[in-house]
């Protein structure tokens, strides 16, 4: 028994287990410790990427690159694995093959997979679903608003906010900021509900609060306009125990930054990261990613760079 072609022949069968991706896929798929950027267009199979990397994480953990060898390895497990490597993998051998190479397995629970819209978000989780089964129920793949609006939910007390907030949506924002242009009697062709909407939006995206937004107005009339409606529409959202869209990303960076405890419970958590569509983040969304992924550092992204 050749102890030193155990790895060899692990990998060998591995490559043959995810046959169905190209050699790039499966790079990807492989290289599961520490950030990893993937660069993908439209139709390349970044999705199909991040469902095999996420059932072979569930199912082998970092055994493609460990160099670990089991403990109490017979001739008969060296002869399995030395068939794999040649033959592939029987899907009725899955399981034994499986348990003779898998190392650090993580818990589903630990898995956070980001996308952008429900669509996707609903795609990502009826896949992992066909491809890991009942552990799927286990992963929080979600959009970046719906996995804030959890953690907002369960600790947003410690902001000063009741856990109770209602969200406000894009119409429900605009009737607010035209009420507020009314009260401030300025001329809305001027001050469109829209565009100050869209230049809050932009701001807070940016992660800059209205006192921030203030010291950046100088001289300039426009903005100076804009931050008083700013200031009283996050006046108008306090009272009504309101978020909109944005603060939705805003306050969960917020949170975690003002209560380290919190922000560590959640690295604690998630120890694997998936973000799909990344070159769509903004400012928020990248401290967001950044402050969660920080601990464990694993972190996976998809962008597609044109």
């Amino acid at each position: 028994m050749d102890i030193n072609r155990f790895n060899e022949y692990k990998r060998e069968a591995l490559q043959k287990r995810f046959a169905s991706l190209n050699p790039e896929q499966r790079e990807a798929v492989f290289c599961v410790k520490g950030p990893l950027l993937i660069l993908a267009g439209a139709g390349s199979g970044k999705t199909t990427v991040l469902i095999n990397r996420i059932a072979y994480l569930l199912k082998f953990g970092n055994a493609y690159h460990s160099e670990k060898i089991p403990e109490n390895l017979t001739e008969n497990d060296f002869a399995f694995l030395e068939h794999c490597a040649k033959n592939g993998v029987a899907s009725v051998d899955d399981a034994r093959f499986a348990h003779l190479i898998a190392t650090d397995i993580p818990s589903a629970w630990s898995i956070l997979a980001i996308t952008f819209t429900n669509k996707a978000a609903k795609e990502l989780r009826d896949r992992l679903e066909r491809s890991v089964g009942a552990q799927a129920g286990s992963i929080l793949a979600s959009t970046f608003h719906a996995a804030c609006v959890r953690f907002l939910r369960r600790d947003i007390e410690r902001i000063g906010m009741s856990g109770n907030f209602t969200i406000y949506d894009s119409d429900d924002s605009a009737r607010l900021i035209k009420q507020i242009i009314g009260e401030l009697s300025l001329d809305d062709r001027n001050f469109t509900p829209k565009t100050v909407k869209n230049a809050i939006s932009a701001a807070k995206n940016d992660f800059i609060l209205p006192d921030d937004y203030a010291n950046s107005a100088g001289n300039d009339y426009y903005k100076q306009i804009v931050c008083k409606i700013y200031v009283e529409y996050q006046k108008r959202l306090q009272m009504n125990n309101a978020l909109d869209f944005d603060d939705i990303l805003l306050h969960t960076v917020r949170l975690f930054q003002e209560n380290p405890d919190i922000l560590e419970h959640y690295q604690d958590k998630f120890q694997y990261i998936f973000v799909d569509e990344y070159q769509d983040t903004n400012m928020v969304q990248y401290q967001l990613v950044s402050m969660l992924a920080r601990k464990h550092g694993n972190l996976c992204v998809v962008g597609d760079d044109d």
